[in-house]
C-alpha cells in the first residue's frame, strides 16, 4: 500500500479495497463478509447522482441473505461467529446478532404451525404470512428483528469493514452523520456493479470458509458442501409445479427462440444472471430449453433477446402476478428492470451479450444505447 505526500495511505480503488478486505481484514465471524454481499446486492440500484443507501435497506437485505443460512445442515445449525458474548441478563450469545434474530423468527413460525415455511426464502415467507391472521404480529416481530440487526450493523461491520492494516482512508462509503445511511464514494457503485459477477463468488467462498472454520468442532465439512448449502441457487428457485405453470404462461414456447419446449426438457433461466444479481422475482424467470440455457449460461442478454423478454412480461403481466400469488412467490418487474438498467449502464461496450441468433458478441456502442433505452422507465 503506497502513501501520499502527507504520509497518509492513498485511497484504495474500491475493487482493490474489497480484495484487501478478503485478504487482510481481521474477522472472528461473517459480519464483514455479509455486509460486502449486501453492498453487492444493493449497489446496482444506486443512483450516481444520489449515491446513498438507507441503513434500513442495508438491514433488510442483510437479514434476507442470512435467512437462508439458518437452515440446518445435516441436522446441525451452523454458527457464524467464533466469539461467545455474555448478555446483560447473564445468558451467552454464541452467534451473530442476525442469526440469533433469525432463529427467534423461525421458532415463531414453528409455534404458529407455519414451520414448513422456515426453509423458504424470506420473500416467500412474507407472501404466505400475508394470508394469515398472524400477519400484523409477524410484521411487528420482523420489525423488532430488523431494528436489532440495524443496531448491530452500526456497531460492527459498518464501522469496521474498511479498517485495514495501514489505516487507509474509506474506500467504499462514509456513514452519514445522522447514521441513517451509507453514502458511497465516487465511482464505487459503478465499479461494484461492473465487477460484481467476479467479486461475489470470491466473497461467498471466503464466507463459506469462515463458517466451516467456526463449525469444525461439530462437523468435518468440505468447503464446497458448505458453499452449496449457504449460497446454492436451488434454495431460491421456483418449485416444479410453478415452473410447469410458467411453461403454460409462455404458450409452451421459448421466449428467446420461439421454439416449442419439449416435455421434461425445459430449463429455468435467470434473465438477469444469478451471478450478476440475486433476483428471485417471478419476472426474472423464463423457461427455455436445456440447450438454450447452456448457450446463454450467465451471459447478459443482447438487445433483441431483451426486447422479447420485455414484451413477454408486459403482455403476460396478469398471468405472472396470478401465478406468483398462487404459489406465494415474489414479484417485482420494476426492480428487475432497474437492476438490469444499472448493470448495462456500468458495462463496457466490449462486454459479451447473448442472443439466440448470434450467440455471444460484444455489446457495442449501439447495443448499449439500445439497452439503456429499452430499460429506461417510461415517463
Amino acid at each position: 500500500m503506497t502513501s501520499s505526500s502527507s504520509g497518509r495511505p492513498e485511497q484504495l480503488d474500491p475493487i482493490q479495497g474489497v480484495l484487501e478486505i478478503l485478504d487482510r481484514a481481521s474477522m472472528t465471524g461473517t459480519n464483514k463478509l455479509g455486509l460486502l454481499l449486501t453492498l453487492l446486492d444493493l449497489v446496482p440500484t444506486v443512483d450516481d447522482q444520489s449515491p446513498t443507501i438507507p441503513l434500513d435497506a442495508v438491514a433488510e437485505r442483510y437479514l434476507e441473505i442470512h435467512w437462508e443460512h439458518a437452515r440446518p445442515y445435516d441436522g446441525v445449525t451452523l454458527r457464524q461467529s467464533s466469539v461467545r458474548k455474555q448478555r446483560v441478563d447473564g445468558t451467552i450469545a454464541d452467534d451473530t446478532t442476525v442469526m440469533q434474530e433469525i432463529q427467534q423468527l423461525r421458532e415463531s413460525l414453528k409455534s404458529r404451525t407455519l414451520g414448513d415455511l422456515r426453509d423458504k426464502p424470506l420473500g416467500v415467507v412474507e407472501r404466505r404470512v400475508e394470508e394469515t391472521g398472524w400477519h400484523s404480529a409477524w410484521r411487528s416481530e420482523l420489525g423488532a428483528a430488523l431494528a436489532s440487526v440495524r443496531a448491530a450493523l452500526l456497531k460492527n461491520p459498518v464501522r469496521l469493514l474498511q479498517k485495514l492494516p495501514g489505516d487507509p482512508e474509506p474506500f467504499l462509503y462514509n456513514l452519514n452523520s445522522d447514521k441513517s445511511g451509507l453514502t458511497l464514494l465516487p465511482g464505487v457503485a459503478q465499479s461494484l456493479t461492473k465487477f460484481g459477477g467476479v467479486l461475489r463468488p470470491l466473497v461467498e467462498f471466503r464466507f463459506a470458509q469462515a463458517v466451516m472454520r467456526i463449525n469444525r468442532e461439530k462437523l468435518q465439512l468440505p468447503v464446497d458442501d458448505v458453499y452449496s448449502h449457504l449460497f446454492g441457487r436451488g434454495r431460491v428457485m421456483p418449485p416444479p409445479e410453478m415452473r410447469t405453470r410458467l411453461v403454460r404462461i409462455q404458450g409452451r414456447r421459448c421466449i428467446y427462440t420461439g421454439t416449442r419446449l419439449s416435455d421434461g426438457l425445459e430449463s429455468l433461466d435467470h434473465v438477469v444472471p444469478w451471478s450478476r444479481a440475486r433476483l428471485s422475482q417471478i419476472e426474472n424467470f423464463v423457461m427455455t430449453s436445456r440447450s438454450v440455457n447452456s448457450s446463454k449460461s450467465d451471459t447478459l442478454l443482447a438487445p433483441s433477446a431483451m426486447e422479447r423478454w420485455l414484451e413477454h412480461v408486459e403482455r403476460r403481466s396478469d398471468d405472472l402476478q396470478e401465478c406468483a400469488h398462487d404459489h406465494g412467490w415474489m414479484t417485482g418487474l420494476d426492480r428487475v428492470r432497474d437492476v438490469a438498467l444499472h448493470i448495462y449502464r456500468a458495462a463496457d461496450i466490449t462486454t459479451g451479450v447473448w442472443s439466440s441468433e448470434d450467440g455471444v458478441e460484444p455489446l457495442g456502442n449501439a447495443g448499449k444505447k439500445q439497452m439503456l433505452h429499452l430499460l429506461q422507465p417510461e415517463e
